[in-house]
């Protein structure tokens, strides 16, 4: 399931790279045509390429949060949950290998 949603985000990143490479084809070929100037067409790619870049933000902001809550909804925990029970367990251990020692006598 994770990789299906990976897949989509990177699916949608691309259309909108794909739409941003079609943007500036178009904006040339109006330039070439002399339908517009050369400062105009930089100025609109410029323009269309910061809000392809926000929109490529915010899209993958949704994917992450649509992925955070399927995967708490199915119960599957986030690295970063399983890494801190890690952390925790180890300190018990430890704690409990020093206790373990502490009270067995010594020959």
């Amino acid at each position: 399931m994770v990789d299906a949603l990976r897949k989509l985000l990177l699916a949608g990143l691309g259309t909108l790279d794909l739409t941003e490479e079609k943007a500036k084809a178009v904006f040339n070929d109006l330039v070439a045509r002399g339908e517009l100037s050369e400062k105009d067409a930089k100025e609109l790619v410029s323009s269309w390429s910061k809000r392809a870049a926000e929109q490529r933000g915010r899209l993958q902001d949704d994917i992450e949060q649509v992925v955070q809550r399927t995967l708490s909804a199915v119960g599957i925990a986030r690295r970063a949950e399983v890494e801190a029970l890690k952390t925790k367990i180890e300190e018990l251990e430890t704690k409990l290998a020093a206790k373990g020692k502490a009270a067995s006598p010594e020959p």
